[in-house]
């Protein structure tokens, strides 16, 4: 009789463990999360639908979950924590050749969370608008040297009788203005290929809006270069990071943002 009633509490502390557990998974819903990670970091940016951070996503449902909870269970909320975060900085190592110079082991949970959350936002989340802002930015205070260069090329037949460069010398003031929108795509060519450092190109990102949440925080690992960010590479990571140019149609919808964004100042003649 007593082994009977063994075998009928431990079934009932199985059945309670087994709930408990699903009861977490639920909640923080680890395994739909780990899905979308992957299938947004190994796919193709997608330039016309909203992205989502899947790691905040995440972290809000950790944050939730507290000991006081009746379904509080802290190694499976630990073993969640890591599925999620290896897998994260993996696919980011993988992708952009980033990490955080830190492992979980010597971090607080929370604070690992949002590095992690910090990295996957900017880097991923935010790439395509990251690389409007770096070329608008670049443009906009090298704009005397690229006219510069090109102002003899434009001189050219081959340019000077160009039917669009004829209309746009009668709609723009400056003439400047004409030579940027001619060669837009070399100019972008030129800001690629011009000092390809990683380090640079992000900390040039998160001073262009200093004051907005994520670039503040991704100022913050910066600063701690070589701890809580890595690079594998300077120059690798920055070449990884401008690879998205390799693909035509993210190239050409750059070019179209950044062109759009530098004529919204451009002064237009009376007749125009």
């Amino acid at each position: 009789m007593a082994n009977k009633k063994n075998e009928n509490f431990r079934d009932e502390e199985y059945f309670d463990i087994s709930e408990k557990i699903m009861r977490l998974s639920d909640e923080l819903s680890e395994d739909i999360i780990l899905t979308n990670i992957g299938d947004q970091l190994e796919g193709k940016v997608d330039l016309f639908t909203d992205k989502i951070n899947y790691v905040t996503l995440f972290r809000n449902k950790y944050s939730y979950i507290t000991p006081e909870n009746s379904f509080y269970d802290k190694n499976y909320i630990r073993t969640a924590l890591l599925k999620v975060t290896e897998l994260v900085g993996r696919l980011l190592k993988d992708k952009y050749g980033v990490s955080l110079g830190t492992d979980l082991d010597f971090y607080f949970p929370d604070e690992y969370l949002k590095d992690m959350e910090t990295m996957y936002e900017f880097f991923f989340i935010r790439h395509f608008d990251n690389m409007v802002d770096y070329f608008s930015n670049q443009l906009e205070s090298r704009r005397g040297e690229f006219i510069e260069r090109y102002e003899s090329i434009i001189q050219n037949e081959e340019h000077s009788k160009d039917v669009f460069v004829q209309n746009a010398k009668r709609k723009f003031k400056d003439f400047g203005d004409v030579i940027v929108m001619h060669f837009i795509n070399e100019i972008i060519s030129d800001i690629r290929e011009y000092s390809p450092s990683a380090y640079v190109l992000f900390d040039s990102i998160v001073n262009g809006d200093s004051s907005e949440e994520y670039n503040t925080r991704m100022a913050t690992l910066l600063e701690n270069y070589g701890n809580k960010v890595v690079f594998e590479g300077d120059k690798d990571t920055f070449a990884k990071y401008m690879s998205v140019l390799d693909d035509q149609e993210v190239r050409n919808e750059l070019r179209n943002e950044v062109l759009m964004r530098y004529l919204e100042t451009a002064e237009i003649t009376e007749e125009a």
